[in-house]
């Protein structure tokens, strides 16, 4: 059992070596600047680049995530229309030089404004390297955690009813 157990250590390791970039932190945070704007959160990301080249730009999409799993969308919240673009994702760009081995935190102000509880959920990575590469990963079940182990499980997100 324990030679089973340090053999999946070792193969978990080994894949994090191919992630690229590892985010330890991925969440919201209550945003509202002298309690001035309820419902505002902004987004809070801590990242470790584990690629063996360095990196120009990473991008991240993802969508605001309700207790349902429903993707929301704050811009008009409230609105006589509030169901016209309840889909629309978000991104989160951060700019580099990005080393290799070295861990970075970032946050956005005002990145999503909605009254209830919401969880940031991300979809799409975009790595952009120094040499010019650059490497799309669409993140599913399989893999999400590898980029992302700061999120506990895969949620399977409804982009058709959030509100």
């Amino acid at each position: 059992m324990k030679k089973l157990l340090t053999i999946l250590f070792l193969l978990n390791i080994s894949m994090l070596s191919y992630s690229q970039v590892s985010f330890s932190k991925f969440k919201f945070k209550k945003d509202s600047p002298f309690g001035c704007c309820p419902g505002r959160k902004m987004t809070d990301v801590k990242f470790k680049i584990t690629s063996d080249k360095a990196i120009k730009y990473v991008r991240v999409y993802y969508y605001g995530v309700n207790q349902v799993g429903d993707a929301v969308s704050s811009d008009i919240v409230g609105a006589v229309n509030a169901n016209v673009e309840h889909t629309k994702h978000r991104m989160i760009f951060f700019t580099g030089p990005f080393e290799t081995n070295k861990t970075y935190s970032r946050w956005a102000s005002g990145t999503f404004i909605y009254p209830l509880e919401v969880i940031a959920f991300p979809y799409l990575l975009e790595i952009l390297y120094m040499n010019g590469e650059e490497e799309k990963i669409k993140l599913n079940k399989e893999n999400f955690h590898i980029y992302f182990p700061c999120i506990k499980k895969w949620i399977d997100v409804n982009v058709e009813d959030g509100i």
